[in-house]
């Protein structure tokens, strides 16, 4: 063998050696393999990135797809746990310009293809643009629909939990219904009428609602106020029971005093306007005692004084008699209430003139 055929042996042996090298860790449980290699997660041309905070990334891979409509802008550079979830780093490509208050959801293609992050455009964009470094926070995102748990909620109706019981309610809503077509209609009737009322008043349902939420405005703002009531409540009511009898015989009173004004009126011909008229007769009356009594009072004080100035020479003996009744009989009837006739004076004239008995 010559030293050329030698070295091209050891030449096959070493690649040998080194193919089977390489397919042993492949085939190994090392945890590398073709998803681990970093080809596929960058968008095409120049770009940047930016995170994307999703509740959760089940099924989402590296390099999904970043979908503006239908366009693929960008690819999913990497995953990650956050604290609200899953961190996703996307790589967009420049020239693909987004307000940076756009939204993001995570859509399946189809039954069977692989889920990928679609970007959509708010109704009302900012003005500044998604730049390198941005997060679009969770309140941004939405899982869109998922297969499994679309199929597990059909497994879940399929089994029997819900059919049996939406076949009873259209079994009794079809014995309800059945042959009373024109009472339906009148009822349906009646709930247009109804609806269309209640939409008539609704501004006075609003202000009803809105004085109920100021009453109870009001009422929390008293609260001290409540409170102190409740707690003096007790005691008054232990008061009132304690002058219970009072209480009782105090309405008794006033009962007898409404029946014996019930008397008075029933007798009265003109009722409470004759005794209203009555009244003012009286009172006008006293008013003019009053006047009458006052020149009596001050001719009164005119007696006095001239019999005080009549004793201060000698003694001087006074001998007279004061008929009240008859005097007020004559200031306030004029003398029309029987009376036998006035009392005399003891003794005479000239005896009062003489001095009387010494």
């Amino acid at each position: 063998m010559t030293p050329r055929s030698s070295s091209i042996t050891r030449g096959r042996r070493w690649r040998r050696l080194a193919a089977t090298g390489t397919g042993c860790l492949l085939l190994s449980g090392c945890g590398l393999g073709m998803q681990d290699l970093p080809l596929g997660r960058s968008a095409d041309g120049p770009a940047y990135e930016v995170t994307l905070q999703l509740a959760n990334a089940d099924r989402l891979l590296l390099g999904a797809d970043v979908r503006n409509g239908q366009q693929v802008i960008g690819r999913v550079a990497n995953l990650a746990t956050d604290t609200v979830g899953a961190s996703v780093r996307l790589s967009l490509a420049t020239a693909a310009e987004l307000p940076d208050n756009v939204d993001a959801s995570v859509e399946l293609p189809s039954a069977l293809g692989s889920p990928f992050v679609r970007l959509v455009v708010p109704d009302r964009p900012s003005s500044r643009t998604l730049r390198d470094g941005d997060v679009i926070s969770v309140s941004h995102t939405e899982i869109g629909p998922q297969i499994e748990s679309a199929l597990a909620t059909m497994g879940t109706v399929l089994s029997g939990s819900g059919i049996s019981q939406m076949r009873t309610v259209v079994v009794e809503l079809d014995k309800a219904f059945g042959g009373r077509s024109g009472e339906v209609r009148g009822l349906t009737a009646t709930m247009s009428a109804l609806l269309g009322t209640a939409t008539a008043n609704q501004q006075d349902f609003e202000n009803a609602l809105d004085l109920a939420a100021r009453v109870s405005g009001q009422l929390a703002a008293q609260q001290g106020v409540i409170d102190g009531y409740l707690d003096a409540l007790p005691g008054a009511v232990r008061v009132l029971g304690e002058q219970r009898d009072t209480i009782a015989a105090l309405l008794d009173s006033s009962a007898q005093l409404a029946a014996s004004a019930n008397a008075i009126l029933a007798d009265s011909p003109q009722g409470l306007d004759g005794l209203l008229q009555d009244a003012s007769t009286v009172l006008g009356s006293l008013a003019s005692f009053n006047s009458e009594i006052g020149s009596t009072l001050t001719n009164m004080n005119t007696f006095l004084g001239n019999f005080g100035r009549a004793v201060k020479g000698d003694y001087l003996v006074f001998n007279g008699a004061l008929d009240v009744p008859g005097v007020i009989d004559t200031l306030l009837t004029g003398g029309a209430l029987p009376a036998g006739p006035a009392t005399q004076p003891p003794g005479t004239l000239q005896a009062l003139l003489s001095g009387g008995p010494r």
